[in-house]
């Protein structure tokens, strides 16, 4: 996929941040960790607002990742992630 199908998606997400309902500002970036290799998808993605990001006390580069964000938040950003993906790819057929 290109670039500017991945931009479209970005954009098609909804505006709320997934952590704490509030204006989202960042895309964050589900890391996948396979055979001692780091990996980002521009396609498993959710949006968040700088707190939940980077700059909280409970945000998911703070804690350590997205299991401890969903331990401590109980929002599960892997899942909405692959949620978002699905519902993209259904609304475009």
């Amino acid at each position: 996929m290109s670039n500017a199908a991945i931009k479209r998606y970005w954009d098609w997400l909804e505006g709320t941040c997934a952590g704490c309902g509030r204006m989202a500002e960042c895309i964050h970036h589900i890391i996948h960790v396979n055979f001692q290799r780091i990996t980002k998808d521009g396609w498993l993605v959710v949006k968040l607002c700088r707190e939940c990001h980077h700059t909280g006390k409970l945000s998911v580069h703070g804690l350590g990742g997205e299991r401890q964000f969903l331990e401590e938040t109980g929002v599960d950003l892997v899942q909405l992630a692959i949620l978002n993906r699905h519902n993209f790819e259904v609304r475009a057929r």
